[in-house]
């Protein structure tokens, strides 16, 4: 230790600085991990519905005009269910439509209940498909590992 007692002496033979070093990558490891699953966990049960299609299933009629870039998709439209009990207005396709589409034509779609959004098999699941999948795993990682090496440090301290 230096003489004040507050931080550890450089020239002392058994100082290493390697610990510290391990120890914050640890923390940023731990750190990382939580807000990748903070980000991930709300999310997670909509990707699941849209993964495995557990909406209701139904037909989306396009309502005004597909603009296509990236991928096709239409601000507004309706929704209808296969058994007509669920008919919602006003909603968009968030996934993105097959190209060639015009204004009044139909597509199979399902709700999932989140407002203002269907859903169709057609197009790609975006964000709220893709975050949990990709960067939840990865999240469980740095923050198991990073749990891991400071259990570990610790346990090797005492």
């Amino acid at each position: 230790m230096a003489k004040d007692g507050l931080l550890p002496d450089p020239d002392d033979e058994t100082y290493d600085p390697e610990p510290d070093r391990e120890n914050t990558i640890a923390v940023i490891a731990i750190m990382g991990g939580i807000l990748l699953l903070a980000l991930c966990v709300p999310t997670f049960p909509k990707a699941v519905k849209i993964a495995f299609d557990l909406g209701t299933p139904g037909v989306y009629a396009v309502g005004d005009v597909p603009e296509c870039s990236f991928r096709c998709y239409t601000r507004t439209g309706t929704f209808t269910s296969d058994d007509g009990k669920v008919t919602r207005t006003g909603v968009h396709v968030r996934n993105g439509l097959p190209r060639g589409l015009k204004q009044g034509d139909s597509v199979r779609a399902f709700d999932i209940g989140t407002p203002g959004e269907v859903f169709t098999n057609e197009g790609q699941g975006g964000c709220p498909y893709a975050l949990p999948i990709m960067f939840g795993p990865l999240g469980l990682i740095g923050l198991g590992l990073g749990l891991q090496h400071v259990w570990a440090s610790r346990m090797r301290r005492g």
